[in-house]
């Protein structure tokens, strides 16, 4: 009933400055305007949000050339952002269209910093997809690289911050996932990347140890195999394997174990690796005490006395 009788009044207030019907000769829109624009800063502060969107949506559609008009656009956003139960995607509209009608914008560090916090709002664990935090860090980013004297930079450089841990442990979630369900190959490409790319954000630790277990366990690849084929058809002059010879075949066989063998030998001093980097770099953790007892299992000798002395 509020409701109705808002938009009653409402209608009443523009219909009776001309805005509704006809327009007579001599209609102040300046005080028709300042008047919406009053009403709905009052209701913004008492809570009453929606009653507040029916306001600043009269003044939207009648009075597009005013003074108010920006101030109205920026509010719709924040009557969703800020109201008790938040509407995010429809605050980032909100917000999107205010950027868009007015580029230039004393305020549009504010809608940008508060755009990029609806993405921020909608982030999902790191077990789920992160598109909503890529959104929110290339908003607080493009944030920063427009305005970097703006008062919220300081808070957009500490959630661009989170947004790329929030990354890393997505991709290191997605790593250890491999690990577990034994898909080798994917886990070593999976957390290379990870290390490479996100260096200042990673959990090296965790990082460290299932990249060695990934290459503790890991054979050769279909992939793998199929290459080594197709190389070794083309060095012979052959379109594949299916014609060779039976000295061929042999030599083949020969080859192809060399070729694994000495790959296997690689993994497992690749894992070696990473498990001393751990075991050097956090004597401490429990992931290195770990990566100690692999390193004693696979034949490294002192390391597991080293670091429990």
């Amino acid at each position: 009933m509020k409701r109705i009788l808002t938009v009653l009044s409402l209608g009443l207030l523009i219909a009776g400055l001309g805005l509704g019907c006809r327009k007579p000769k001599t209609v102040d829109k300046t005080i028709v305007s300042s008047v919406l624009m009053a009403t709905a800063d009052k209701q913004m502060k008492q809570g009453k949000f929606a009653e507040a969107r029916l306001t600043l949506r009269q003044l939207e559609q009648y009075l597009p050339g005013s003074p108010e008009f920006p101030k109205a656009k920026l509010m719709l956003g924040d009557s969703f952002f800020f109201q008790s139960s938040p509407s995010f995607p429809e605050a980032e509209v909100e917000y999107t269209s205010f950027l868009n009608y007015f580029p230039r914008h004393e305020l549009r560090d504010y809608a940008l910093y508060h755009r990029a916090l609806c993405h921020f709002s909608s982030i999902e664990s790191a077990e789920r997809d992160q598109t909503e935090t890529r959104k929110a860090l290339e908003g607080f980013q493009q944030l920063l690289a427009e305005s970097p004297g703006s008062p919220y930079a300081g808070e957009a450089k500490a959630k661009v911050v989170q947004c790329w841990r929030r990354i890393a442990e997505h991709e290191l979630v997605v790593g250890v996932f491999y690990v577990n369900v034994y898909y080798y190959p994917g886990a070593e490409r999976r957390l290379k990347a990870l290390l490479e790319t996100y260096p200042d954000y990673v959990d090296r630790e965790r990082a460290y140890f299932y990249l060695g277990e990934a290459m503790r366990q890991r054979l050769l690849s279909q992939e793998e195999v199929a290459q080594f084929e197709k190389d070794y058809a083309a060095k012979l002059q052959k379109e594949d394997l299916k014609s060779l010879t039976r000295e061929q075949g042999e030599q083949f066989t020969k080859d192809f174990t060399t070729y694994t063998t000495d790959r296997i030998k690689n993994f497992r001093d690749e894992a070696k690796s990473y498990y001393q980097k751990l075991v050097e770099s956090y004597p401490g953790s429990e992931w290195a005490r770990r990566a100690a007892d692999r390193l004693v299992t696979m034949g490294t000798d002192g390391v597991k006395e080293d670091l429990d002395s």
